[in-house]
């Protein structure tokens, strides 16, 4: 399945995720055995983290999905003070369970195999901020086409753990599902790709990022920000340094990142992993190549590019990276997982093995390749955390130049 998947997304990635959802009228067996069930994997910096959610309306801007204020769901995720307690925070919210499963059993998961519910983050429930001097940077995250936030909680929760504030997105409408608070489910529109929608899912993401950023320094004043009542973690005021904001995002949320910060100078770094950066991408498409203004212009600051499966900046069968490779004006380095697979960088590898047999035969290499699913988490995690230590605390790293025995499979691209 996801073989098939990888070569559709090379040519849109609409059919990308319409070939994900193909799967959720198929039959599987009832499955007998006790649930498997998982947690995500400890996180490896020197802090734990908590977390909380944020419902946030931007009111300045139409939706262009639906009409109306643009609303979306953001989850922020952040060094905790020493020996704090707390509930650990889901894998999902309970809304989703639901509709993950059906998902799941549409790739094969017998129902009832796997205990959904169950998984949690290592990440603490409102735990109180851990008070520095000058406050933490600050790092967005945007998922890929269609997909949300939770499906990439084993990076965000780890960098947090290495010292940051790290704020993931659910891009509502065009995301499969967003739960909000509220047990409400928001499913997503039936996306039809021309020039012009194309440019209007990139426009509303950019958009979200941006009014992230404004909400951000918003809370950083002590103001709650969320659009019900509630209360931001005790130490929050005044602990966000968003004098120093970095980006990363996986397929088009890499796409989002170099964009957003062609628009928005607040943001210092960023980090693309396996996104085309281009709206439209030419044959086998029946439209023309439309890259982005990333691509046509560069960036005069630092961005990296992680690809999987041949998809570097030497390689013409994505013309938006050379692209972006000749305009890029600040820092630029690129990494090549030749073993890897689209989805290496979400939460499969790290939620997959303790699944034992409850995983459909073929379903873990066609989820995130043939190298071992330690290194794939371990690898993105350090790849993450070097880039945005190096650019945005000063600390230097020879791992984008050399690469690193620990992770053989991430290997520099000249």
């Amino acid at each position: 399945m996801f073989r098939a998947i990888r070569r559709s997304w090379l040519a849109s990635p609409l059919r990308y995720a319409a070939v994900l959802l193909l799967g959720l009228a198929l039959a599987a067996p009832v499955c007998a055995a006790p649930p498997k069930r998982f947690d995500l994997l400890p996180v490896s910096g020197p802090y734990q983290v908590g977390t909380f959610t944020l419902h946030l309306i931007d009111r300045s801007r139409t939706d262009g999905f639906v009409g109306g204020p643009r609303e979306y769901m953001v989850t922020v995720t952040y060094p905790v003070a020493p020996h704090a307690h707390g509930a650990r925070a889901p894998w999902l919210e309970a809304a989703l369970v639901p509709e993950w499963s059906a998902t799941t059993a549409g790739y094969g998961f017998a129902p009832g195999a796997v205990d959904w519910a169950g998984a949690r983050r290592p990440a603490l429930v409102g735990a109180p901020l851990l008070r520095r001097p000058h406050g933490w940077p600050v790092v967005l995250f945007s998922p890929g086409l269609q997909y949300f936030r939770e499906l990439y909680s084993s990076l965000t929760d780890d960098l947090a753990s290495h010292g940051y504030v790290v704020a993931s997105m659910t891009h509502t409408h065009e995301a499969f599902y967003t739960a909000f608070p509220g047990g409400r489910v928001v499913r997503g529109q039936a996306l039809e790709e021309t020039v012009e929608s194309t440019q209007m899912w990139l426009d509303t993401r950019v958009g979200d990022a941006r009014h992230l950023l404004d909400v951000l320094a918003l809370s950083g004043r002590g103001f709650y920000p969320g659009a019900e009542p509630g209360r931001l973690p005790p130490g929050w005021r005044g602990g966000l340094d968003l004098s120093r904001v970095g980006f990363f995002g996986h397929s088009y949320g890499g796409t989002t990142a170099a964009e957003t910060m062609f628009f928005d100078r607040r943001v210092d770094a960023g980090i693309d992993f396996d996104g085309r950066l281009s709206t439209t991408y030419g044959p086998p498409q029946d439209l023309p190549y439309g890259p982005t203004r990333a691509a046509r212009f560069g960036l005069d600051r630092p961005f990296l590019l992680v690809g999987a499966q041949g998809h570097t900046h030497l390689n013409p069968g994505d013309p938006s990276w050379p692209q972006f490779w000749g305009n890029q004006r600040g820092w630029k380095r690129d990494a090549h997982l030749p073993l890897g697979v689209h989805f290496t960088f979400s939460d499969f590898p790290a939620i997959l093995p303790p699944l034992g047999d409850a995983v459909p035969a073929g379903f873990a290499a066609d989820a995130y390749g043939t190298l071992p699913a330690a290194e794939a988490v371990a690898g993105s995690r350090a790849y993450v955390r070097a880039f945005f230590d190096l650019h945005l605390k000063g600390r230097p790293t020879r791992l984008f130049d050399a690469g690193s025995p620990a992770y053989p499979n991430f290997q520099p691209v000249p």
